[in-house]
This record gives C-alpha cells, structure tokens and sequence, in this order.
C-alpha cells in the first residue's frame, strides 16, 4: 500500500514532488551552475501524510537530482517511510536524458533498492530490483523499458520545457523498474492557485492539464486491473518565484483508489 502511494505520488509530482521538481534556475540559461533545495508538503485524504526534500544542481546541459521521500505527520504513525532517490543526466535538444538513477530505502514491507541506466537514452538496463518482479506481475516489454524516464528525470524533462517556451507541453513514458506509465501534459494559460494547505507560494500560476495512466507492470490476475488502467487526470500550477524562475509550486493528481492526492511547496533554499 505504502509503496502503490509512493508510486502514485511521484506520477502526480510531475510534476513536483516530488516531486518534487527540478528547478530550471535563472542562471541556468547562462551557463552558470545553480544548486537548490525544494521541500513540499503531500497530503491525502486531508491529512500531511508525506514530506519531500530535494536538492538540484543544474547547469544548461547537465542536472543532478537528490531526493528523500519521508512519511509525515500523523501518518508517520501508521506506516514508516524513507526512501532516497538520485539521478545525473543531460539536456540535449530539448529534453532530458538521464544516466543512472537510484532509489533505496524502506516500508513496512522491508528493504528496497532499484537500479536504472538509462545510459543518456541510448539504452535502459535494470541492473538492480530488489526485491526482484514477482511472477504474478506482467513483464515489461522491451519498448516500455527503453527510452524511458525516472520520475526526477521527467521532471526535469518538464521544468526544461516550462522554462524554455513558458508553456509544459510535453509527452513520454515513465518508468518505476516494475510498472510503465504515460505522462501527457498541456497548458492552459494563467489561473489562480488554489489557497487549500499552508504554502507562501499563492497568487496566479502556469496551470497545466496533465494525464498519467499505466500501461504496463500489472499485477496478472488483479481484479483492479481495469480501475489502475484508467488515464489519472490532474492539475500542476507553474509559479514565477522571484530571483529563481518558474516552479511547480501545486499539484492534484486523482488516483482511482486514493482519491485526490497533492502536493505544495513550501520551502525554496538557494545552496550555491
């Protein structure tokens, strides 16, 4: 359960955080490095149930990713989350291109640690998934495992596009080590954010439509098998942040099991 919430998170974060969010910084377009650290709050079902830290280092063709996934609040009680998760990679005409990406950490179900070079989009290999896909899950086709993205590159993927044509249309495939999603996204001018859950990030923003829906990695005989194969719609609001440039600042993401899950940002660190 804990892991599917993580999951379904991050697909929504794309946008954030998980995202998150990689932060596509003034002083990227000139070449100059810039290191940032973004926290955000994620709630569901009205209660803070995950706190995401992420630290950028980005230049005009190169990004590093750190991030940490820990339960929060009340619901730290009910289950035990800490995950951390790295990415390096590169931006080449247009979009991101991710090295090798890492996830370790621990649940209420033990261990974990995935694995992934992509190999700057030649390749992806999943030299590590531990535990390894269980027989009751369908494989990954050999096209839904290449040229695809980690969660962080996808969303360094979309702040590249939001920060280079002021808009985040984009599209392509994610991949988690065992499932496969399709991420499509589109703006749709100005909106005003929404004022639910304590953020100092309000007023007018970018507002992006976004789909995500799984196409592969099912469970083989789950009688959800349907329900999880329906596009999740959602919403990711853009804010110009002073002195730093436009950040995914909310999202909504509704999962047909969870319901609505969101994410604000409630703190920006400039580190370098």
């Amino acid at each position: 359960m804990i892991q599917r919430f993580l999951k379904v998170m991050s697909v929504a974060s794309l946008y954030s955080l998980t995202l998150c969010s990689v932060v596509y910084a003034q002083e990227v377009s000139s070449g100059k490095n810039q290191s940032i650290r973004l926290v955000y709050d994620i709630y569901n079902k009205g209660l803070h149930v995950i706190t995401m830290k992420a630290d950028y280092e980005l230049s005009a063709t190169t990004y590093k990713v750190k991030a940490n996934f820990a339960s929060a609040g009340m619901a730290s009680l009910v289950f035990s989350l800490d995950t951390n998760a790295t990415v390096d990679g590169v931006f080449k005409n247009g979009h991101a291109f991710p090295g090798t990406y890492q996830s370790i950490g621990k649940d209420k179900n033990g261990q974990f640690k995935l694995v992934m070079n992509s190999n700057y989009g030649t390749k992806t290999d999943i030299t590590t998934l531990e535990p390894a896909r269980g027989d009751d899950r369908d494989a990954l086709t050999p096209a839904q495992q290449t040229h695809s993205l980690d969660i962080l590159s996808a969303m360094a993927d979309l702040i590249y596009h939001v920060r280079t044509t002021g808009k985040c249309d984009s599209q392509f495939n994610l991949l988690d080590g065992l499932r496969s999603f399709t991420f499509h996204s589109q703006s749709v001018g100005e909106s005003e954010m929404p004022s639910t859950w304590t953020s100092p990030y309000k007023g007018k923003a970018i507002l992006c439509r976004a789909t995500a829906q799984q196409v592969g990695g099912f469970k083989t005989h789950s009688k959800n098998r349907v329900l999880l194969s329906q596009q999740q719609p959602g919403s990711i609001w853009f804010k110009d942040i002073e002195g730093i440039g436009y950040l995914p600042a909310r999202f909504d993401f509704k999962n047909p099991k969870m319901g609505i899950v969101t994410g604000v940002l409630r703190k920006i660190q400039v580190t370098k």
